[in-house]
């Protein structure tokens, strides 16, 4: 009897120490784990302890709430979450128990400010349920070059756990003395900040100037001198989204017209060539698309009064070899094309094989002339906008080429 009771009492105790070895292992390996993780990730949540709420909190300036405000969660100087408030100002999070926070809000052109909140003495018997911090509000403050901000380094209020009221509240001692601690500072700061104030309207006066200007000259439609404007506004007012709106909208503008530029010098200098090579029906359809690019332009509209004086006295053109004279007698081929020119001879008969057909938006006339055992070519593609191009054997060439290989006349 005596041996089995001491049986059993020994099994119970190699159990228990069992359970407490892994027991021990278990909470070993948590403290080894990352902090962020041991605070919000990595655990059953139906086992820990409750948290500390913080849902109805905004940031503000004045009347105004402030978006984009960066929002980290500190504990010892170290960063363990990270936020952003809202277009509405908020932001939402939880704290863990047995940690003292620091809450630091930062934006460009505003002094951070710090909540300290700390619940390191929370009772174990008060941890079976969650808080609510309850309504939050931080009011920033716009940084003034030059102002001493030294009051701000540490926090601006303290929360803590109040065992009387059971509750997470507000340390109203703290934040009186650090009231009239700031209060002090606003006051050595005053004379920064009036002066500052002056620069302000004296910016706000030069932007207005400058933004009045550019609004002027975009509607005028000289968007590099609007851009110059808007570029100088930005100079002034970094943040400001007006003028860098405008400018997105001049780039776009802008790039429209550099095309536009580029087909319409492409098509004068196309049609220049035609006109030297009197092609004229084909150099006036070329000054006729470039007038529906830039109406405004005078050269186009003479060359076709010229042409059109030209072809009136112009004499019964020559006739066209007929497609079994034409030959490639005087025509040069490189050599890195000859494998090419010997499979055209192969695939196409003697003489000349014409093609007409439509590429995209692109008509294309090809050409291919085969005599002996040579064959080439020429392409004429024409762009739905009026431009013009040749090829000879896949690689571009002139309209003086074209027309004296391909077309031979």
């Amino acid at each position: 009897m005596e041996r089995t009771i001491f049986r059993s009492t020994l099994l119970m105790l190699i159990v228990f120490c069992a359970v407490l070895a892994h027991s021990q292992t278990e909470e070993s390996a948590d403290k080894k784990a990352p902090l962020t993780k041991r605070l919000w990730g990595g655990y059953d949540s139906n086992a820990i302890e409750k948290n500390l709420i913080i849902k109805d909190a905004f940031v503000t300036e004045g009347e105004k709430l402030l978006e984009g405000v960066g929002v980290q969660i500190l504990i010892n100087n170290s960063a363990v979450k990270t936020m952003t408030t809202d277009k509405e100002g908020g932001f939402k999070t939880n704290l863990q128990f047995d940690y003292k926070y620091i809450l630091a809000f930062s934006k460009t052109g505003y002094v951070t400010k710090k909540i300290e909140i700390d619940l390191t003495d929370i009772p174990v018997e008060f941890k079976n349920e969650g808080y609510d911090l309850g309504r939050f509000q931080l009011g920033m403050v716009r940084y003034v070059e030059g102002m001493d901000a030294e009051e701000y380094n540490t926090p601006v209020a303290r929360y803590y756990f109040d065992i009387r009221t059971s509750m997470v509240t507000l340390d109203r001692a703290y934040l009186k003395k650090k009231r009239k601690e700031v209060e002090k500072q606003k006051a050595r700061n005053e004379k920064v900040v009036a002066n500052a104030a002056d620069e302000q309207d004296e910016l706000q006066e030069e932007y207005n100037v400058l933004i009045r200007d550019a609004d002027i000259e975009f509607e005028a439609k000289d968007y590099q001198l609007a851009k110059s404007y808007y570029q100088d506004a930005i100079k002034l007012k970094p943040l400001a989204e007006y003028p860098r709106a405008q400018l997105e909208i001049i780039n776009g503008l802008l790039d429209v017209k550099l095309v536009d530029d580029e087909k319409y010098d492409a098509l004068i200098s196309q049609a220049n060539e035609a006109f030297d090579l009197k092609e004229y029906e084909e150099s006036k359809s070329l000054y006729l698309a470039s007038i529906k690019i830039k109406t405004t332009e005078p050269f186009p509209r003479e060359r076709i009064e010229k042409i059109d004086e030209l072809i009136a006295n112009q004499k019964k053109p020559e006739l066209k070899k007929p497609k079994d004279e034409l030959s490639l007698k005087d025509v040069q081929i490189s050599s890195d094309r000859a494998s090419f020119c010997s499979d055209l001879a192969r695939k196409y008969p003697q003489g000349l094989t014409e093609e007409k057909y439509m590429e995209g938006s692109k008509s294309v006339v090809r050409r291919i002339i085969v005599d002996g055992d040579i064959g080439v070519e020429y392409k004429h593609v024409t762009h739905n906008w009026g431009g013009s191009y040749f090829f000879k054997n896949g690689k571009p060439t002139t309209r003086f080429t074209w027309q004296k290989e391909a077309m031979q006349y």
